[in-house]
């Protein structure tokens, strides 16, 4: 709260609190209405909206108000009233603090639509629109909100390295980079060191951006993207699914009361929380599968097609569990054929993948040759393993995918402020 001139400056949101009271508000006009001798201005300032109501017999505020142009900031001091349930401030001194140009590329009231590569090139001014507004208001709030959950179960949030000298999961998806004349990658997953953290650690999460160098053109794939990683020592794949399972039920049960302001904007209603969220076996999918027509053998992975199926078989949140050690990567768990992992889905959507991982060193490393990978590379990895690893699990999840069910939008890119693929690099 800063005082100038008893005026008191302060967000369009608490303007309540201030009625028959002077204040100092800045704010960019949204909207401007003429009806006869008095000039309404809409103005918002990203945490509310008023309205400043002009008269013609204060001429120079009056012509001020009548040359401003829409979207342009303005500073405004004045006196708040109320009536009825409309707040609105009576100007004292009016100032053109930041004059926009017209014509706009966009409209920021959204009344005309934009094609989503015109809002994204325009980003700045599209988080005026209240929908686009709201959907990352909401992702805000899902940060926020996912940060609480694991510091309350006892978690420590951490930073790891996002460049690289090894591939984390040995694959050929990795963007490479000259570093002073060494080859490096940006990181795909913090995996390998989280597994490390839990040796002193406990508990970890991280939430950050990594990098695949997939050339997917689908509206569920980005190249650099937003993953919420948990590890954690002393538990198997059940303790990681129920903690995962504790931190979707608890994100559907806060998010649409703390952004129901949101919601009401968007006009959509987020998934309930679920009780218990239903779990199948791979083998039991594949059955699924087949009975549906589908040619699919044991050992295949699940392809748009098959999720599709297994969507309306199933539907909602359902994990598939035990799948072929042969689809996973080194670090999980082998129990014969099969690994201790498990993929959540919503419908035919992938959000998470995880299990349990190898935590024996001589495991672990056979496990590496096995995948055709050199173990030397992953030396300074394994050796760790030596001193006294925990047995631990952990699980990844995309943000970005979580937040379509959040806001019910169907690209990714949409929920994504500046996104990624193989043809965007700018903004």
């Amino acid at each position: 709260m800063v005082y100038v001139d008893e005026y008191i400056k302060i967000r369009l949101s608490e303007l309540n609190d201030y009625i028959d009271r002077k204040v100092h508000i800045y704010g960019w006009i949204e909207d401007k209405r003429i009806l006869g001798n008095i000039i309404f201005l809409t103005i918002r300032d990203g945490w509310g909206k008023t309205q400043i109501t002009v008269k013609r017999e204060d001429k120079s505020i009056y012509n001020l108000a009548l040359a401003t142009r829409r979207q342009s900031i303005v500073s405004i001091y004045g006196r708040v009233n109320k009536y009825g349930d409309t707040i609105e401030v009576i100007p004292h001194k009016y100032y053109i603090v930041s004059e926009a140009e017209h014509p706009l590329p966009i409209d920021p009231t959204g009344r005309t639509p934009a094609s989503l590569p015109k809002l994204i090139e325009y980003r700045p001014l599209s988080l005026r629109i209240p929908v686009v507004n709201a959907i990352f208001k909401l992702r805000g709030l899902a940060l926020k909100l996912s940060r609480e959950y694991f510091n309350e179960i006892g978690c420590t949030e951490i930073n790891t390295p996002k460049i690289i000298s090894t591939a984390t999961e040995g694959g050929a998806d990795l963007f490479k980079v000259d570093y002073f004349d060494k080859d490096a990658y940006l990181a795909q997953s913090p995996q390998l060191y989280k597994e490390e953290m839990v040796m002193g650690l406990g508990m970890v999460y991280e939430i950050a951006q990594y990098y695949r160098a997939e050339k997917s053109h689908t509206r569920k794939h980005l190249t650099e993207f937003t993953s919420v990683d948990f590890e954690g020592a002393y538990i198997n794949y059940e303790g990681a699914m129920e903690v995962l399972t504790g931190y979707i039920k608890y994100l559907l049960e806060r998010i649409p009361r703390e952004g129901k302001e949101y919601y009401e904007i968007l006009k959509y209603t987020p998934p309930q929380a679920p009780g218990d969220i239903k779990t199948i076996k791979y083998s039991e999918a594949i059955q699924i599968i087949k009975k549906e027509g589908k040619e699919i053998r044991w050992g295949d992975d699940l392809d748009s097609e098959a999720l599709s199926i297994l969507a309306e078989r199933i539907g909602g949140f359902y994990y598939i569990i035990d799948w072929p050690w042969s689809l996973k990567p080194f670090y999980i768990m082998r129990k014969g054929d099969l690994s201790e992992s498990f993929d959540l889905m919503y419908n035919d959507l992938e959000l998470s993948s995880g299990g349990t991982r190898e935590h024996r060193y001589r495991e672990l490393k056979k496990n590496i040759i096995e995948k055709g990978l050199n173990a030397e590379t992953f030396e300074y990895h394994l050796r760790h393993y030596k001193y006294g690893m925990p047995p631990h699990a952990g699980f990844g999840l995309g943000l970005d995918r979580l937040m379509l069910i959040l806001t019910g939008r169907e690209n990714i890119r949409e929920v994504v402020l500046y996104p990624r693929d193989p043809e965007t690099i700018v903004p």
